[in-house]
């Protein structure tokens, strides 16, 4: 039974996260400002290393889990880029 319970958490978790990582992509295509996309890919990574999480404990398994670390690394060093870029004169490398 609690078995159940879990596994029934996990994929509503992410059938959400699913819908979430949509909605994110869709303010990346179509977001009316930078600022606006900068925020979108931040938190599609957010989804995309809480997906990575809930399949881990859905597969009974830490084998994922340096994906996660890869994906937090990445997701915080574009966000540098694109913070440095936004509230710069565009130039990225000085």
């Amino acid at each position: 039974m609690n078995q159940l319970i879990i596994e029934t958490a996990v994929n509503i978790g992410l059938a959400i996260l699913g819908a979430a990582a949509l909605l994110c992509l869709y303010r990346i295509l179509r977001g009316p400002s930078a600022a606006d996309r900068a925020v979108a890919s931040d938190a599609l990574a957010t989804s995309v290393m809480a997906g990575i999480s809930l399949c881990c404990i859905k597969l009974n398994t830490l084998d994922y889990l340096p994906a996660v670390w890869v994906v937090a690394l990445l997701g915080f060093m574009s966000m540098l880029i694109i913070a440095k870029f936004i509230g710069g004169d565009g130039d990225i490398i000085d």
